[in-house]
């Protein structure tokens, strides 16, 4: 018997009612990609992902968008072209800081090679804050995530159970030095070594959030441990690249594959069952609370110093249940 069809972190919401969050202001500011100054005397705060290949970053952009919308100030949103871009996104945070943003959104490539860019940021008056990912730095002004240690120890649970405890299963993480990808593989592993003394991790690899590269790792891990019974990706892009691996392999439900975020192709691969399970989280709310929790910081206000926004274990026993389909399609079937 399953341990649970459906485990979440309670963090509001699964989208945010603007009734609870709205900042009490009209809209009417323009917002965009990249963007040009704020006009004088509006506010401004410039969102700076991680990418904008995956789905996840443009519903992180509505979340932020939205939010920019109700309390009437301009947002600008941007990403490197890949995850492994640091220098380019360390140049659009410089970016940010010549414009006068009055805030910056940030969801650091790494967690230390950002900090001497938020460092100048903070000199020149603007406040930051960090989103989905965090900086080893006390700098910030909130983290606004999901709990990606306790997601990933969700993880590790379902994956015990898939495989009966026992056996041999690895982890395809996305960047090595993202503060995302070590929560989430430190918290399945510790889960793991904690209390499945039967389960062994033989591989840990990491993809930068490729298809392409997840696909190569997960292949090699498979073909190196013949009796792996499981196998772990840690955000989407390593999901759709190790789905395709174990799908090319011929081990469609054989191999058990836990994966991370969603997206269309791995809703699909869930349905086909190559994909069992994976842990959602939730991007609207991120950006939404995001550049809200900016706006209050404008507005002279406290705010938390972490904000958990939730994460949700997704199966094809649950995928159909209301509260589901709506953290899958948070603006509707396409």
């Amino acid at each position: 018997m399953r341990l649970r069809k459906l485990t979440t972190i309670v963090a509001g919401a699964l989208l945010v009612p603007a009734i609870l969050f709205g900042c009490g202001k009209s809209g009417g500011a323009e917002e965009g990609k990249g963007g040009e100054p704020s006009e004088k005397g509006e506010k401004y705060v410039a969102v700076i992902s991680k990418g904008y290949q995956h789905e996840f970053w443009k519903t992180v952009e509505s979340g932020a968008k939205k939010a920019g919308e109700e309390c009437g100030i301009k947002v600008t949103f941007e990403g490197p072209d890949n995850e492994t871009m640091v220098d380019k996104q360390i140049e659009m945070v410089e970016n940010a800081i010549t414009k006068k943003a009055n805030a910056i959104l940030l969801a650091p490539l790494d967690s230390k090679a950002l900090i001497p860019v938020v460092e100048k940021a903070k000199e020149k008056g603007i406040e930051v804050l960090t989103f989905d990912s965090d900086l080893d730095s006390d700098i910030q002004k909130s983290f606004i995530a999901t709990d990606n240690k306790a997601a990933g120890a969700i993880a590790a649970k379902e994956m015990a159970e898939l495989i009966g405890k026992e056996g041999e299963v690895a982890i395809v993480a996305h960047n090595e030095g993202t503060s995302t990808a070590q929560d989430r593989r430190d918290g399945f592993k510790e889960e793991i070594e904690k209390n499945y003394k039967d389960i062994k991790i033989v591989s840990i690899q990491y993809s930068d959030g490729d298809h392409a590269k997840a696909l190569a790792k997960a292949t090699d891990i498979m073909t190196s441990n013949p009796n792996l019974k499981g196998l772990y990706a840690t955000n989407e892009g390593a999901a759709i690249g190790v789905a395709t691996a174990v799908k090319e392999k011929g081990k469609t439900g054989d191999l058990k594959l836990v994966g991370f975020d969603s997206s269309d192709q791995e809703i699909k691969f869930l349905e086909e069952e190559v994909i069992t399970g994976f842990v959602v989280q939730n991007p609207y709310n991120m950006g939404y609370l995001g550049v809200k929790s900016a706006f209050d910081i404008l507005e002279g206000k406290s705010i938390d110093k972490r904000i958990d926004t939730g994460a949700t274990y997704v199966s094809k026993d649950n995928m159909n249940d209301e509260s589901i389909q709506k953290l899958l399609y948070p603006f509707g079937k396409k």
